[in-house]
């Protein structure tokens, strides 16, 4: 018999208490979080498990420990003990569900897992776009999963139910189609209801949306054979999609991830170390580690595409503190509220209620995800740029900053599917009457006219732009250009936000 169900010998006798001594928050001091009392085991036996945290969610299941919905959903979600839980303030506010959230990202995602961590993502998602919520009220919201029978497609293709995780029914295997993994009329990070015996779309407040039905709920005879307690990875399955999308660009990590969701591109680039760690493991590594963190984002995020954005965009006022995705040199990913300033980069990652953002960091490359295709390819930025000219370069060419775009190891600062782009920030007007002095060959002018004379050998056909951020050094370069053979190059005047 295995050793992780449950067992009944001579042990430990479950008894009841008045409270359970947890930490307050990482570092924080210990708050005693009072319980009521729970039911007991017959005297003499005792739950065994072989994995860390079975013993805590084998107790809650049976009702030997009393939680709250939240509580058991999170225990369900991955929470290996009762003492990862958040203290049982209230109400349950914005910094809590970071907190949760991060906590949860630490954890590896199983098959079991996979459907809890997705409605918990959830949960805490509504709660970092609505603010604080009562106790009481996040006890409604766990209720509405039962209500209205919600589902969730896992990645090895059967549909599963979202609040305990239990398999359902099998679909098809899970592939990259249109933007999205898919398996027949189901997508992964979506939420399904089946309480008409049919699955439909669930819509924001997980309300059945009138449609076609995408299927029957019914009992699946290779469910029998797909019995599992949870425990293998849910990224196995996700590896095979996931092969087709690995590109191999040796000596190019972010070449060969191109294909990949732009959340996934988004977060391996926001990190150098990962970036050059990820670059010299085999193609295997690289497809398990791809699907390993796939799997997590769209657990916990609904989704594992990202739109490049300005945080000036996303919200108002001059700064504005937001929940952070990060990924650390080890591939753990990193949750956190940071104070960003309106006007920066962002890749927004983002499906269904609230929204994690991709920033680039101070010594880091990009933030977010740049697009593909084109003569070129995208690189991390090795220079270092003031800021403001790295903030009109991201204007210019829409992309993160802290990438360049590279032909034949000549520079380019961005493309746009239309032409290849070159963006000159602020700051050059104070040295035109020197340049003029000098015949119209003051240094740093005469090395933008080399540089257009190099990008134009490689540019292989492809339209240019150059942009200028002050209308006097624009009119100035483009008749430089013209004097020097380059009239062909447009030369455009673009005023910084």
């Amino acid at each position: 018999m295995r050793a992780d169900v449950l067992l009944l010998c001579l042990g430990l006798l479950f008894a009841g208490c008045t409270g359970v001594e947890t930490p307050a928050g990482r570092g924080g001091s210990r708050v005693l979080r009072q319980r009521r009392h729970p039911e007991r085991l017959p005297p003499g036996t005792a739950l065994i498990t072989s994995r860390p945290g079975e013993q805590s969610r084998q107790a809650v299941e049976l009702g030997l420990l009393d939680v709250e919905p939240f509580e058991h959903l999170l225990l369900r979600a991955g929470l290996d003990s009762l003492d990862e839980l958040p203290v049982r303030r209230n109400p349950f506010t914005p910094e809590d569900a970071v907190e949760v959230l991060g906590r949860l990202m630490e954890k590896p995602v199983t098959l079991g897992t996979f459907p809890p961590r997705m409605a918990a993502g959830f949960l805490l998602r509504e709660v970092l776009e609505g603010g604080d919520v009562s106790r009481e009220e996040l006890e409604r919201r766990v209720q509405r999963f039962a209500r209205e029978q919600v589902a969730v497609l896992r990645p090895d293709g059967y549909l599963a139910w979202a609040l305990d995780g239990s398999t359902q029914q099998k679909v098809a295997p899970v592939e990259w189609k249109d933007g999205a993994f898919r398996a027949g009329h189901f997508e992964l990070g979506r939420f399904y209801s089946g309480r008409s015996g049919v699955f439909r779309h669930a819509d924001a407040q997980l309300r059945t949306v009138d449609g076609p039905p995408l299927a029957e709920v019914y009992d699946d005879a290779d469910v029998i054979n797909r019995t599992l307690d949870g425990a293998e990875d849910a990224f196995a399955e996700m590896a095979v999609a996931l092969g087709t999308l690995l590109s191999h660009s040796p000596g190019d990590a972010l070449a060969a991830l191109r294909h990949l969701p732009t959340g996934l591109v988004a977060l391996i680039a926001s990190s150098p170390e990962y970036l050059e760690r990820f670059q010299y493991m085999t193609r295997g590594e690289q497809i398990q580690e791809a699907a390993r963190l796939t799997t997590s984002v769209i657990a916990t995020w609904g989704t594992a595409s990202a739109t490049t954005r300005t945080v000036r965009g996303l919200l108002a006022g001059t700064e504005a503190t937001v929940p952070v995705l990060s990924l650390s040199s080890q591939g753990t990913l990193v949750l956190e509220r940071v104070a960003v300033p309106a006007g920066r980069t962002a890749a927004v990652l983002s499906g269904g209620p609230g929204a994690a953002i991709i920033l680039q960091r101070a010594n880091t490359s990009g933030g977010g995800a740049p697009s593909s295709g084109g003569p070129g390819r995208w690189k991390p930025a090795r220079e270092s740029i003031e800021e403001t000219a790295r903030r009109y370069q991201a204007q210019i060419t829409h992309e993160p900053e802290g990438f360049v775009y590279e032909i034949d190891d000549v520079k380019f600062d961005g493309f746009n599917e239309e032409a290849l782009l070159e963006a000159k920030g602020p700051g050059y007007e104070k040295f035109l009457d020197q340049a003029v002095e000098q015949g119209g060959w003051f240094e740093g002018f005469s090395d933008m006219v080399r540089q257009a004379r190099r990008q134009l050998r490689v540019a292989r056909g492809f339209p240019m732009e150059w942009h200028f951020a002050e209308q006097k050094v624009a009119d100035y370069m483009r008749a430089l250009f013209k004097r020097n053979g380059l009239g062909r190059v447009p030369v455009l005047f673009t005023p910084p936000d």
